[in-house]
């Protein structure tokens, strides 16, 4: 599924897979930011997540810094070129928001996991606020996507 069909069928029912997400070859990028990239790497934190819970990950991250929404690549581009650029965009608004929810989201999980409550953790990542923030975050990505691609 296409970035303009996917980005209807977010509009219309809200249930969408991240996974039928296709981008266009070499048009992934809007003012500076890859936005493949960008989602993919948000889609990959439930998998990071969930090692973590299992005990299955080698990875050493801090819920102090993976809260932080300034951080990651989308971040810094929120932060700077993206905030810049689209500052006056309600749609850009929301992932502003949305974006630091789900850094906010993503930091209890691990703090949970972290602590050893393992039945609480899964909790949060699969069927508390994380997924809804998670969710939020990749769809108005496309959104977004979606309306300066067209233009």
């Amino acid at each position: 599924m296409g970035i303009f069909d996917w980005w209807k069928k977010a509009e219309s029912d809200h249930l969408i897979n991240e996974d039928e997400i296709v981008f266009e070859a070499g048009k992934e990028e809007v003012a500076g930011l890859n936005f493949k990239t960008a989602i993919d790497a948000h889609i990959r934190w439930k998998m990071r997540l969930g090692a973590v819970i299992e005990g299955a990950s080698d990875e050493v991250l801090d819920p102090a810094v993976i809260g932080r929404d300034d951080e990651c690549a989308l971040g810094k581009w929120i932060h700077g070129e993206g905030g810049q650029a689209f500052s006056d965009s309600i749609r850009f608004s929301e992932l502003h928001d949305a974006h630091a929810d789900f850094h906010q989201c993503a930091a209890r999980v691990l703090v949970a996991a972290q602590s050893g409550d393992t039945i609480h953790a899964k909790h949060l990542l699969l069927t508390g606020e994380y997924p809804r923030a998670s969710l939020i975050v990749t769809s108005t990505l496309a959104k977004l996507y979606a309306r300066y691609q067209q233009r």
